[in-house]
């Protein structure tokens, strides 16, 4: 009679090893596009979010210089492309009325936000006057951030 050798029972075999990577592959299979699209809707709705930041808050300067008897939003960029970029957030934006404060000074903070890449908006201002004689004056956000979620999403607004 031979001797019985002891078989150890610590580790893995080859096939269990190959089902729990089959396993986990399929996992995230599954999971990573549902991970992906769920990512880029977040950064879309953060877009839109800032937009109306965006708006919000020129709105409010909107209504103090219509209470001081200047209605005015703050002028359309005059760069390349009209985005809302540093050299622009950084300007003046009515030096007679108020010395000193720029679109970026009108956000709490400091900055003027940008979409989920980091790029600036476009925004143009204008206004019109109705057959009525009243002035509607109006300003358009968009996303012109060829790589962003929210790309070619615009927004017009008027008062």
């Amino acid at each position: 009679m031979k001797p019985k050798r002891q078989r150890k029972n610590s580790g893995y075999t080859m096939m269990e090893l190959v089902v729990s990577l089959a396993i986990l592959g399929t996992l995230m299979g599954t999971a990573m596009p549902i991970f992906s699209s769920m990512t880029e809707q977040t950064q879309a709705d953060r877009n839109r979010a800032n937009m109306n930041v965006i708006r919000e808050t020129f709105f409010h300067y909107f209504y103090r210089t219509h209470m001081a008897g200047e209605p005015h939003f703050p002028a359309t960029p005059d760069n390349n492309g009209s985005l809302m970029d540093t050299t622009w957030a950084s300007t003046t934006i009515d030096s007679l009325m108020a010395p000193g404060i720029t679109p970026k000074n009108l956000f709490s903070g400091g900055e003027v936000p940008k979409n989920s890449n980091g790029n600036p908006f476009y925004y143009r201002t204008y206004n019109d006057t109705l057959t009525t004689g009243e002035v509607r004056y109006f300003i358009i956000l968009k996303d012109t951030d060829v790589e962003s979620p929210s790309y070619q999403e615009s927004f017009t607004h008027s008062i």
